[in-house]
């Protein structure tokens, strides 16, 4: 359980792992927009809300409408409704996407009913209800319908994925601009985003991604139009478990990446199989080696300043450290010649819905010793990267969790 926004319990992780109150007690959507319409026809196709399903909106303009059968309530009526049912009775569902629309909920909520009802965001409704499709309560045949949707939809994904990034690749490096190329490339969650809106604030064109590998049609050849013109690349790296945790939770929704019947276990392993880290390792190699031919194993790098700059024929490569990243703002407008430049962190876990399966997650994460021995004490990548005492306070960070620091 989480307390967050108050006194108030937001069970967001517990609701990921099992979806079981949705057929045990009465249940209220608070939110009937789009998002909300769509969790209340899930709700409905796996058979459950039976004990009950209570809609409500905080607009005024939404009140008394009807929708799917249910009336809509205001906070006022919904509140009369639960004193007739019982507040343990009953769960509460926040479909809204915005945090902030969610926050202002979750104030309401309160002032309503205190501490004493159970209530799940809009993260944990959409993952809960495609990571449980093997509860117990779901009758077998609506499971069968829904696993042959899953994988339906995963083909698709898969597919339009795939469309997409061929798109992005071939034309989204065209020489449309007088300036450098600059490329943030990197692994994901290495604090890039924040790079990236930064440096678009001081008006220069810059483009960001994560792969790049096999990029090879004719004139449209990344190495192509990197003759034409010079190219400045950064890329960071993170401590690998602070860094898997929050690619984890950024890319739940990622159905491409699990089979049909996944469930939050399933999920996990994906991210923290035996080795997980090793992935850092050869993202290096798999990416930026075969796409610009740079081996930054090859190189030195300054591990008390947390950088080093790279240059091989026309390409400047900035690799940093992202725990340096707010200290290395003269180095990094230095290489871009961009003067005073600020680092603006954008992409912070603490402002996305998942922020609170987030919380309670980091108290039950833990990790093998064994594991922990791999990485920190034995990892050639670690080392060349990170200094003994900054490996010592990671080994010791993640081997006292549960609790410890953000990730």
């Amino acid at each position: 359980m989480n307390k967050q926004e108050g006194n108030i319990m937001i069970r967001d992780l517990d609701f990921i792992k099992d979806i079981s109150p949705l057929f045990e007690k009465y249940v209220v959507v608070w939110g009937m927009g789009n998002l909300g319409r769509k969790f209340l026809n899930e709700i409905k196709s796996i058979g459950a809300g039976k004990r009950g399903i209570l809609l409500c909106d905080s607009k005024d303009e939404m009140w008394g409408k009807t929708i799917a059968g249910y009336e809509v309530l205001s906070p006022h009526g919904l509140q009369k409704n639960v004193n007739g049912i019982g507040i343990q009775n009953i769960i509460i569902l926040v479909t809204v996407y915005s945090t902030q629309m969610q926050n202002e909920i979750l104030r309401n909520i309160e002032k309503m009913f205190g501490d004493a009802v159970e209530i799940y965001t809009e993260c944990a409704v959409e993952n809960g209800l495609y990571l449980n499709i093997n509860n117990p309560y779901i009758d077998e045949k609506i499971r069968d319908i829904k696993l042959a949707e899953h994988e339906k939809n995963i083909l698709q994904m898969d597919e339009r994925f795939w469309q997409r990034e061929n798109a992005l690749k071939y034309f989204a490096f065209l020489p449309l601009h007088n300036d450098d190329i600059i490329l943030i490339y990197q692994m994901g969650k290495v604090g890039s985003s924040s790079l990236y809106k930064s440096i678009q604030n001081y008006n220069r064109y810059v483009l960001q991604c994560h792969v790049l590998e096999d990029i090879s049609v004719q004139e449209y050849d990344l190495q192509k139009l990197l003759n034409l013109k010079s190219g400045k690349i950064i890329t960071l790296v993170r401590d690998p478990v602070a860094r898997r945790i929050s690619e984890m939770w950024e890319n739940m929704l990622s159905r491409t990446r699990y089979s049909a019947a996944a469930d939050f276990n399933e999920v996990e392993e994906y991210y923290f199989k035996e080795g997980f880290w090793k992935g850092d390792r050869e993202w290096f190699d798999e990416q930026l080696k075969s796409v610009f031919q740079i081996d930054v194993f090859r190189y030195p790098f300054d591990i008390e300043k947390g950088y080093t700059i790279i240059k091989e024929g026309n390409i400047e490569l900035l690799l940093m450290k992202m725990e340096k990243l707010n200290d290395l703002e003269k180095v990094i407008g230095e290489f871009l010649d961009i003067d005073s430049f600020q680092v603006r962190n954008a992409n912070l876990g603490k402002q996305k819905t998942y922020r609170f399966a987030l919380k309670e997650y980091k108290k039950t994460f833990s990790l093998s010793e064994k594991e922990l021995e791999n990485l920190y004490r034995k990892s050639d990548y670690m080392k060349h990267f990170y200094s003994e005492q900054e490996r010592n306070e990671f080994y010791m960070k993640w081997k006292n969790y549960p609790g410890g620091q953000d990730a």
